[in-house]
């Protein structure tokens, strides 16, 4: 029987082959998705021409073609090659959609028909690796994993562009040369940051009274107060008033109840989790998933980084005495770490099946395979890494102490003010036990308001107090704050949060909210790449083209922009994960949502009053302007810096040079094109700087170009004899990195025979 294994990445294979050698087959690295879907033109040639048509393919679903660029159709044809001789293919891929879909995708794609196994791992050390080719299981369990992403990009697709053709169709001014790209994800995205803001803007503070009494009794003096959240704040000045006068009066007993509490610890991290917290220190979403992947992918230190539960299965409690000594081992953990492991089982514990729901992968912990190690490994670890490992270390370490206890007294006074009751409180704490909250001490973390309220006085229940002095504290209400992007990740997550109706919002509590722990950090990015969001001082706020664009979708199909209209369709592709529905019948679904848009889009067109937009200047613009100013030794006006009609009145009329791109700019575009895949627009074609603008940001992800298979041989021959390996060794080194190993080591001499060799 002839074997293979595919595997997502270069790296990801270089692992296993170390794991298990050659014993299983050949070991094949994708490239990530080495297919793509079809382009609308490509099913319909008529459909290249931009309409309101929804692009739904008359076979049902999109077909898929060989990507291109960084060397994807070279990988693509070794598969190809080798799967026409094997019998059994083993997946080997990420235990994501993602990763499922990559390896069954090319398995169809080539109509592969032999056995087809599937490893699972959530680690990727030997020991891991080992043991999940020693238990391999049918790939046909996991076809709900695959059905799931066939959904959500086939949806993606026809929703996607079908909605960014028809709003740009209708709703672009004359004036806007680009497309108004709609997402699934992105534009609900960009609405919610739009959205805060907005809330921002309009906000009118209003003053609002809370009451704070000094009672003294036989043990001494305490503050009461009276400061209750939300609708049910004093904001009437004179009311306050009647309350404090009432209270100066008031000789009533005062009530002292007491409790013995006990708070759980908070469950390990996943992903958006691990985005919010580590937010908290200024890291983008982006910068907290690359590292989490350098823990895993790298180090293995931690296990998968694109978790999307919070829970443990049942099964790995029993490693947990294991890890646990192993980090107790460590100087930072030594003093903290419990004696033994308290496991909470259950749903409302950590090690739960039911918990996990079905999900593919876990929890964030630290990777109980590479324990013995991780003394010799965290001095390799970058300062990100170290304190990114800590976190994660530590979270773990807290969900395994001891619950955190403490005594709880309450004291209340009761005041009457016209038959009305006003409740002055004063609660404090005892720490009886520190628990799992010794893990954050440090940082402040799990530490609320109420854990720091001062010891109270011994006042007894019943007790007669006199209140020597009553005041009124003014106050005044604070607009939301902008989202950073670890909160933001969260929003996104729980986006019934931001549903009005209360019964969808119960509805949407228990659905996955919009994007994927995967891909969340992706759209914000690009968010920010299109200069529709930007960081202010830490926090995400909407450009003025991205505030434009919001409230243009919204005014012609507010749908598009809404959160929980989104977190429904992504409800409905986890219902096919879950094998409740068929991909067929969401992507029906979904086609008749896209008619219904396009069709409310276009209606909208003759009511809708469409907002004006406040230009800011283009970068050139505003270095020609500052140039100008400093010629005429006076400083740019900030209204000019910031409005780009008043920067072109100030620049003066343009030349009269032509603005066409050039024949050698097209053609590099179009080459950039077909290497990265980037869509090359109509209305990026038709100027030039807009194409500048283009090409500027298609070589930002430009594929790096591997190095030739002539190359590699040479650097081969080289490792083999000692040298140390270049970076992407074997199976990724650029061609850069393989002209610079093949310098150092042949030397720079011209008539060099092996040099011009390797060359070639």
């Amino acid at each position: 029987m002839s074997s293979i294994v595919i595997c997502e990445k270069p790296s990801q294979a270089a692992n296993i082959r170390a794991a298990v050698g050659s014993r299983y087959g050949s070991i094949l690295a994708a490239q990530g998705h080495l297919l793509r879907l079809e382009e609308p033109h490509e099913v319909k040639p008529e459909w290249e021409k931009w309409s309101l048509d929804v692009l739904f393919p008359p076979a049902g679903r999109y077909g898929y073609r060989a990507d291109d660029g960084g060397g994807k159709r070279t990988r693509l044809a070794e598969i190809e090659v080798a799967l026409h001789t094997a019998s059994r293919v083993i997946i080997a891929t990420d235990c994501d959609r993602e990763g499922q879909a990559i390896g069954d995708e090319l398995l169809r794609f080539f109509g592969f028909k032999g056995e087809v196994l599937r490893a699972m791992f959530t680690a990727e050390d030997e020991k891991t690796l080992q043991a999940a080719f020693t238990s391999l299981e049918s790939n046909e369990k996991y076809r709900p994993l695959y059905d799931s992403a066939v959904a959500r990009q086939q949806a993606d697709q026809i929703y996607n562009l079908t909605m960014t053709r028809a709003a740009s169709l209708v709703l672009r001014p004359d004036h806007w040369r680009q497309a108004i790209g709609i997402g699934r994800v992105k534009t609900p995205t960009l609405g919610l940051v739009c959205g805060r803001e907005i809330e921002i803007r309009d906000f009118t503070p209003r003053n609002y009274f809370e009451i704070v009494a000094s009672v003294a009794g036989a043990a001494g003096l305490v503050d009461l107060w009276y400061r209750p959240r939300g609708d049910g704040r004093i904001f009437d000045l004179a009311q306050a008033e009647a309350v404090s006068t009432a209270a100066r009066a008031c000789r009533g007993p005062l009530r002292v109840t007491g409790e013995h509490k006990r708070s759980a610890p908070p469950k390990p991290f996943d992903l958006p989790a691990l985005q919010k917290r580590a937010g908290q220190w200024g890291w983008t979403a982006k910068r907290v998933l690359e590292t989490a992947q350098a823990l895993y992918e790298k180090h293995k230190i931690t296990t998968y980084p694109r978790a999307e539960t919070r829970y443990l299965p049942e099964n790995l409690a029993v490693q947990a005495p294991a890890l646990l000594e192993a980090l107790r081992r460590l100087e930072e953990y030594e003093a903290l770490a419990p004696a033994s492991p308290q496991i909470r089982a259950g749903k409302s514990g950590t090690y739960s099946d039911k918990g996990l729901d079905g999900a593919s992968h876990h929890a964030i912990i630290p990777n109980v395979n590479t324990a013995e190690r991780f003394e010799t490994i965290l001095p390799q670890l970058n300062e990100d890494e170290r304190r990114l490992f800590d976190l994660i270390a530590r979270a773990w370490l807290a969900a395994v102490s001891a619950d955190h206890e403490f005594d709880e007294t309450v004291m209340r006074l009761e005041v009457m003010v016209g038959g009305e009751a006003f409740e002055l409180t004063a609660k404090g704490r005892v720490e009886t036990l520190a628990g799992w909250k010794t893990l954050f001490r440090e940082d402040g973390e799990g530490h609320d308001e109420e854990d720091r309220a001062s010891q109270l006085p011994a006042l007894v229940d019943g007790e007669a107090v006199s209140v020597n002095s009553a005041r009124v504290i003014s106050k005044r209400t604070e607009p939301p704050a902008r989202f950073s992007e670890g909160e933001l990740v969260d929003a996104m997550k729980n986006a019934w949060k931001f549903v009005t109706d209360e019964a969808e919002r119960e509805r949407l509590k228990d659905a996955k909210g919009i994007g994927t722990p995967a891909t969340r950090d992706t759209i914000i990015e690009g968010l920010k790449v299109q200069t529709l969001i930007a960081l202010d001082k830490g926090k995400l706020k909407p450009t003025e083209v991205g505030l434009w664009l919001y409230e243009l979708v919204r005014s012609g199909a507010p749908e598009l922009v809404d959160p929980g209209a989104t977190a429904r369709m992504e409800s409905r592709l986890d219902d096919v994960l879950a094998g409740t529905v068929s991909v067929d019948t969401v992507i029906h679904e979904v086609v008749e949502r896209t008619r219904a848009l396009v069709a409310a889009v276009v209606s909208a067109k003759a009511s809708a009053v469409l907002p004006a937009i406040k230009r800011s200047p283009s970068s050139k613009m505003l270095e020609a302007a500052k140039a100008k100013a400093k010629r005429e030794g006076k400083r740019l006006p900030r209204e000019i810096a910031e409005d780009f009609d008043r920067c072109r009145e100030y620049l003066g009329p343009l030349s009269d040079g032509p603005r066409t791109p050039s024949d050698k700019q097209v053609e590099f575009a179009r080459k950039i094109a077909a290497e990265t895949g980037r869509q090359l627009s109509e209305e990026d074609l038709a100027d030039s700087t807009t194409l500048s603008a283009w090409i500027d940001e298609a070589q930002k992800g430009k594929p790096i170009q591997l190095a030739s298979a002539k190359q590699l041989e040479w650097i081969k021959k080289l490792v083999g004899d000692g040298a140390k390996a270049p970076k992407g060794f074997p199976d990724a080194v650029s061609a850069s990195d393989a002209s610079a190993f093949l310098d150092k080591h042949f030397g720079k001499k011209k008539d060099s025979g092996a040099k011009s060799a390797a060359r070639r």
